[in-house]
């Protein structure tokens, strides 16, 4: 893993901290940049800043042919660091009834518009979706 992929990690652990406060909960930064990923601009719950940490992860890297070729395409393992952090995230976090990568699948990836949308210019994935 290279330097600018640490930095992004880095980023969304600086907002979405992997230390767990006294009640055995992930603490979370509420003036999080990773807000803008949540709808209305606000994550309502830790399950939505996870989904907001993934979100920003995935367009650092693969929001179009410049981010793609630039990055991810230098750094192969990408997707695979995405989804580990992911796992990992969700495991610390399973108040909400939402605690493994299926159900993330089927209540964020599989449902929602941001993972559907089109990655412009790269031409063998069409959307996160199907990178993931």
């Amino acid at each position: 893993m290279n330097k600018e992929v640490c930095k992004k990690f880095q980023d969304v652990r600086t907002s979405l901290s992997d230390e767990l406060e006294g009640n055995g909960i992930p603490e979370f930064n509420d003036d999080s940049f990773l807000n803008k990923y949540c709808y209305f601009g606000k994550c309502n719950s830790d399950f939505d800043r996870i989904n907001a940490g993934c979100l920003y992860l995935l367009e650092a890297f693969f929001k179009d042919s410049s981010v793609f070729e630039s990055i991810a395409k230098n750094n192969i393992n990408v997707v695979e660091y995405i989804l580990i952090w992911l796992s990992y995230m969700l495991n610390l976090n399973k108040s909400e009834g939402h605690d493994n990568i299926r159900d993330f699948y089927n209540f964020k990836i599989n449902s929602h518009d941001e993972y559907k949308n089109v990655i412009n210019g790269v031409r063998h994935y069409e959307n996160y979706k199907g990178l993931i």
